[in-house]
Parts: structure tokens; C-alpha cells; sequence
């Protein structure tokens, strides 16, 4: 996954977590809801000034807005190919049919490996509500 649309899918999580519309988005960070749009679906590559209007609007670090924050210390992996949340390791897990996939936190003596079995997509909507 490019980095474009990992970022897309982090921005548009944040702005449903906060119960936001893209229009609302929009407004409050001074662009068109369009773009927004162009942002979530990984079309765009956000200016830094675009960046830090996001993070202020969605009150959180730019680090948290591009995902990286977990990154350095934990992150999720099926076979060789990390992400950053579960949900989106899950979402690559299911099509190849596994049924685990690993958590990794850097600790120090070491990266600390974990397994977790893959959820259901309806019971990760149900959490949800």
C-alpha cells in the first residue's frame, strides 16, 4: 500500500472517529470537500502546510495524522508486510485466508512478537458501535 492511501485511510479514520463529515472536514480546515475526498482515497499527496491544518482541525500530532506514531515502537505484520493498525493488517489477512497476525513492540531487549487472530469483519463494526 503506497503511502498516500495509508494516510487516506488514517485521515478518514480520525474524521469518522470524531463523528465529522468530509464536508465538515472541509470547512473547518479551509478546503473543498473534494479534495478531502482525493486525500482519503490516497489520489493526493497533502503540501505540508495541508498537513498541519488536518492535525489541528483533527487535534492530534502530524505523526499521529500520517500513522507513523506507532510505527517506531508497534506495529502489526502479516507475513513480511507491516501496517500500522490492526484493522488494517486484518483487512490484508482476510483475502489470503489467515488466520493470525502479528504484533510487534519494540521493547529493550528486543522486538516482542505476538499473535492475534484475525476478527470477523462484522464483529469489528459491532465494537465499533
Amino acid at each position: 500500500m503506497r503511502a498516500a492511501q495509508r494516510f487516506g485511510k488514517q485521515l478518514q479514520r480520525l474524521r469518522t472517529g470524531r463523528s465529522l463529515t468530509q464536508e465538515q472536514l472541509a470547512v473547518n480546515v479551509g478546503l473543498s470537500r473534494t479534495f478531502i475526498t482525493r486525500l482519503e482515497l490516497g489520489q493526493h499527496d497533502p503540501t505540508l502546510s495541508t498537513l498541519v491544518r488536518l492535525a489541528k482541525t483533527l487535534r492530534v500530532s502530524v505523526t499521529d495524522l500520517l500513522g507513523e506514531s506507532m510505527s517506531a515502537s508497534l506495529w502489526w505484520q502479516v507475513g513480511e508486510q507491516r501496517f500500522a493498525t490492526r484493522e488494517e493488517a486484518e483487512d490484508h489477512a482476510r483475502p489470503q485466508g489467515d488466520m493470525f497476525i502479528a504484533r510487534y513492540q519494540n521493547k529493550p531487549a528486543g522486538p516482542v512478537r505476538r499473535l492475534f487472530p484475525v476478527r470477523e469483519k462484522d464483529t469489528i463494526g459491532a465494537r465499533k458501535k
